[in-house]
């Protein structure tokens, strides 16, 4: 009989472990888009002349990934060219943490262009956690400001779309919690 309690109890362990598991592959899988058609780079990092946006997400999320599929225009005034690669936007959490991508990096040269990409933030060590407010803010900047008062570019269209982890990800440790504890109610009860 000990036998058999055992094994049932190894099972449904490993059932609510193997739920566990996939609960955490599930919530790694959420993301959110912003669409950043007709932003305007402005200034640089910090400036009140840029343009800022922001996305609500869960208090406490973890962001780890950011794709990108958009259309930039770096402007030219009086012969002078702003570059494609200066157009930046700026993740954070309203504090010190978060990360800036320059979608058209490299690309030195006045003009439009379409960029497309990803990135892992985990791998590249700049992932990070939203406050308690969930707030997720994009400020949209000019790493070299060329034409003070004027917009050095412009996002024409696209998306950014980052990948988040809700937390608090211990949803399934309740679970296996409560689990434990039905599990000992029902062999109490059959006692």
């Amino acid at each position: 009989m000990q036998m058999s309690l055992f094994k049932r109890s190894a099972i449904s362990m490993a059932l609510a472990a193997a739920a566990l598991g996939a609960s955490g592959a599930a919530q790694a899988g959420l993301t959110t888009t912003l669409d950043i058609g007709g932003i305007f780079s402005n200034a640089e990092l910090g400036s009140a002349e840029n343009e800022v946006r922001f996305l609500n997400l869960t208090g406490g999320a973890h962001i780890t990934g950011i794709s990108w599929d958009v259309h930039l225009t770096a402007n030219e005034v009086n012969d002078l060219p702003s570059w494609l690669s200066d157009i930046g936007v700026d993740l954070n959490n309203g504090g010190l943490d978060g990360f800036s991508l320059f979608a058209g990096l490299g690309n030195n040269v006045p003009g439009s262009g379409r960029f497309t990409g990803s990135a892992n933030l985990i791998d590249l060590g700049v992932d990070f956690f939203l406050g308690q407010d969930g707030r997720l803010n994009f400020e949209f900047f000019e790493y070299f400001d060329d034409f003070a008062g004027q917009a050095d570019g412009r996002w024409d269209r696209g998306t950014l779309t980052v990948s988040y982890v809700p937390e608090p990800a211990s949803y399934g440790l309740v679970a296996l919690a409560l689990l434990g504890a039905g599990l000992g109610a029902r062999r109490r009860k059959s006692s």
